[in-house]
């Protein structure tokens, strides 16, 4: 029986540290391969690898990095499943493990990108094309994970996957322990730094600073509701991106009279403590957005657009409520209606924090070892 998992993924695959310390407890044998600094994963006695990936669709550097990949797979002398996440690494494994006969790969498809949410001619090519390579590398798969049903669906019906050799766990998990407002320390110097009125309901967005995200649409429904007079906190929290869609820093602080852009921060536990609702106007495919998990744990009421994988946390008029995709004003009349009806909230934050226990981390983990379990088969 494979008793070694590796997992491997780019530059945020810390998000992984807690899932291999759980598997480790199980009696694997777990090591994470990524692109950020090993300091980390030093910290929490995981073994680490560090390659070289780009972000962006760059022939050259890809190719670079799938030999380098598969020098890495290849210090592995015994049987092996890897484990990739994110998008560029589930095309590249499969590539890179090609012969190698030790190694078993497996993948969770993070949702599918940016290709997938706007209709145009360039977009189509763009998907045959995508269709093309998953059909090339499905071969040297032994199993695919899908974090909702809308994207299994689109490979199953485009026979990119079959049924025996893929399933859906929605979601990587979350440590319901770690996420929740009773792990928060007083947090009242906090709330003095970021200027909000305890009196008023205070909105929050966490997010990379690209246009896919909707992030252009929470700044205009933001100043839509102070222009006409509601009192409400609008709190903006992520960095800057280098994408072709992102968003420029004087764009941002062209709302600075509405909304409070905060950066990057490492205290998202702590923002996400003291407001009340999660925005999240996104119209990338995404898979499971693990924000609303985090916001689900903290108690808050969510607001986000009906896309596949947001509509997998957010229960319309349950636990929150769907927008329409790039509709400012639909994101508008939506938070004022929340910010006028204290009962709602209540219910909204209440069903938040009973629904995110469907993604309880150890719940996921109990699923990805089934997966292994049949890969041994």
């Amino acid at each position: 029986m494979i008793k070694k998992i590796v997992f491997l993924g780019g530059e945020d695959v810390s998000a992984r540290i807690e899932i291999s310390k759980k598997i480790i407890l199980k009696g694997y044998d777990v090591s994470i391969i990524g692109t950020q600094l090993e300091d980390i994963f030093k910290r929490e006695g995981i073994e680490y690898t560090k390659y070289s990936l780009n972000r962006e669709l760059n022939l050259f550097s890809d190719i670079r990095t799938t030999f380098e990949l598969r020098k890495i797979l290849k210090t592995y002398t015994t049987p092996v499943i890897v484990h990739a996440f994110d998008t560029k690494p589930t095309f590249i494994l499969p590539l890179a493990a090609f012969g190698l006969g030790n190694i078993f790969v497996t993948r969770t498809i993070t949702g599918i990108g940016r290709i997938f949410t706007e209709k145009s001619s360039k977009n189509t090519v763009l998907k045959f094309i995508y269709e093309i390579i998953q059909k090339i590398i499905s071969r040297n798969v032994k199993h695919t994970i899908f974090q909702n049903d809308d994207d299994s669906k689109y490979f199953l019906d485009a026979k990119l996957v079959k049924h025996t050799n893929s399933s859906v766990i929605k979601s990587s998990g979350i440590d319901l322990k770690k996420y929740n407002k009773e792990s928060v320390d007083n947090n009242s110097q906090l709330i003095n730094d970021v200027h909000i009125n305890v009196n008023e309901l205070t909105c929050i967005m966490v997010s990379r600073m690209v246009r896919q995200k909707g992030v252009l649409n929470y700044l205009e429904a933001a100043k839509l509701c102070i222009q006409n007079g509601y009192n409400i906190n609008f709190l903006l929290v992520g960095q800057l991106d280098t994408k072709k869609d992102s968003i420029a820093l004087e764009d941002i602080l062209e709302y600075k009279k509405y909304v409070n852009y905060l950066g990057k921060r490492s205290d998202i536990k702590e923002l996400l403590s003291i407001s009340n609702v999660f925005v999240l106007p996104t119209f990338y495919r995404e898979g499971v957005p693990r924000v609303l998990l985090e916001a689900s744990a903290m108690g808050m009421a969510l607001i986000a657009t009906d896309m596949p994988g947001c509509k997998d946390v957010v229960q319309n008029e349950v636990n929150g409520l769907l927008v329409n995709i790039k509709d400012s004003e639909d994101l508008y009349k939506k938070i004022v209606l929340i910010s006028q009806d204290k009962e709602k909230l209540e219910t909204y934050s209440k069903n938040s924090k009973e629904h995110v226990k469907k993604f309880d981390l150890n719940i996921v983990i109990q699923k990805y070892l089934e997966v292994f379990y049949k890969i041994n088969l």
